[in-house]
């Protein structure tokens, strides 16, 4: 019964509490850079120290206040009573997930543990990465630096003796300036656009014909700006673009004028596809997602139990197929990655270390929560770590441009 005193569970949720605060304060636009650095190491402190009771509700509590978002877009597939159960179920793996690194004996172990902690992705869904309670802070956010930090604090429960405070300065070199708003010369020839398109609405076709018309003059206008170039969300054409010929040729024409960037789906006939569409000087271009959302676009099940997944589930809906790798396109006299909306912030995207990246996203299906949020400190995070710039498009919060500091 230890696992269910007060004192246990209380423990659990102030810890907990601690290392997700920080997504809460960017949310709320609260960037103190100092303050999140020490609750970072304050959460890291108790992590490494818990009885293992304790670390199972922080890391349930943890999944919680990380993730409850998840459950947001249940509404959308007729599921609305399963919102809490998802929740729990969210909370009960990341609880279990903790619980294991508490059976580990040492405080080096466990601060292994958490150095590796980056690398477990639960069903594929690789959000959790606990540097990231450092990105935008005063210490830096790369994995190294968080292995640094690991080291540090490892080192300062270990020793018992007055001048273990001297271990702290191991973190000198990743100390960070607090983030700066730097914009790009380039950043003035592109039109971002930012829809707000509710998930209710977006694949009713009712709404089709307006969505369409909304994006059209969302390029007219650009190309009256003078823009050079125009990114549209995710899925902004809710509909199997390459099948709407009329379309496809208006945007052909429009193209020879600027060049576009939009989200649509895609079909050979036989498989779905979620696609980036680029349009450049009388051209078109398709390129297919890479990394699929867990359980929103792919079931990460054996293939059977995948299959009755989606018949329970999502009306017998197939995964969407992907591509086998990356894709890149030139513009502007650059070259771009390719990245639609949950693949933005995989490891995947960033191989080779892309200068500069056009990211789409549709965050209306989590509206209204904290998940843009997390999504635009993940995708910090990476930019970060691989020196890449990204313009990100979205239906929804979180258009704007991420420059690596």
């Amino acid at each position: 019964m230890r696992y269910f005193t007060t004192a246990t569970i209380s423990l659990g949720f102030l810890s907990a509490l601690s290392g997700a605060l920080f997504i809460y304060l960017w949310h709320l636009g609260i960037h103190w850079a100092w303050v999140q650095a020490l609750l970072g190491l304050l959460t890291l402190t108790l992590w490494l120290t818990l009885p293992r009771p304790a670390l199972a509700w922080s890391g349930f509590f943890t999944g919680i206040l990380w993730f409850w978002w998840i459950a947001m877009s249940f509404r959308y597939y007729d599921l609305t009573w399963m919102i809490p159960l998802v929740i729990l179920a969210v909370g009960l793996v990341y609880g279990l997930l903790f619980w294991a690194v508490g059976w580990l004996p040492h405080l080096f172990l466990r601060a292994l543990a958490l150095g590796v902690a980056e690398f477990i992705h639960p069903f594929g869904f690789d959000w959790f990465r606990p540097a990231l309670m450092f990105t935008g802070s005063i210490l830096g956010d790369r994995l190294w630096h968080y292995w640094l930090i690991l080291t540090a604090l490892s080192l300062f429960l270990f020793i018992k003796k007055p001048w273990r405070w001297s271990v702290f300065a191991l973190l000198i070199p990743i100390y960070h300036s607090p983030m700066t708003n730097d914009r790009l010369p380039m950043a003035g020839e592109i039109q971002l656009v930012q829809t707000h398109i509710e998930q209710a609405k977006k694949w009713d076709p009712r709404y089709r014909d307006a969505i369409v018309d909304l994006n059209l003059q969302s390029i007219e206008i650009a190309i009256r700006n003078g823009k050079k170039a125009v990114i549209l969300p995710e899925s902004a054409f809710p509909l199997y673009l390459n099948t709407d010929i009329p379309l496809v040729k208006k945007l052909l024409r429009m193209s020879r004028h600027i060049t576009i960037v939009t989200g649509a789906l895609f079909t050979d006939g036989k498989h779905p596809y979620n696609s980036t569409y680029l349009f450049k000087a009388g051209r078109l271009r398709v390129m297919h997602k890479v990394v699929l959302v867990p359980f929103g676009e792919e079931v990460p099940l054996p293939r059977w139990m995948g299959r009755w997944v989606n018949d329970l589930f999502f009306g017998g809906a197939s995964d969407y197929f992907t591509a086998r790798k990356p894709s890149d396109f030139t513009m502007l006299g650059r070259t771009w990655r390719n990245a639609i909306c949950y693949e933005a912030t995989s490891d995947i995207l960033f191989a080779g270390n892309p200068r500069t990246m056009a990211a789409i996203s549709n965050n209306a299906w989590f509206a209204p929560s904290t998940e843009a949020t997390l999504q635009h400190l993940l995708m910090q995070l990476q930019a970060d770590r691989h020196g890449t710039v990204i313009f990100h498009a979205t239906n929804g919060p979180g258009t704007g441009i991420i420059i690596p500091r």
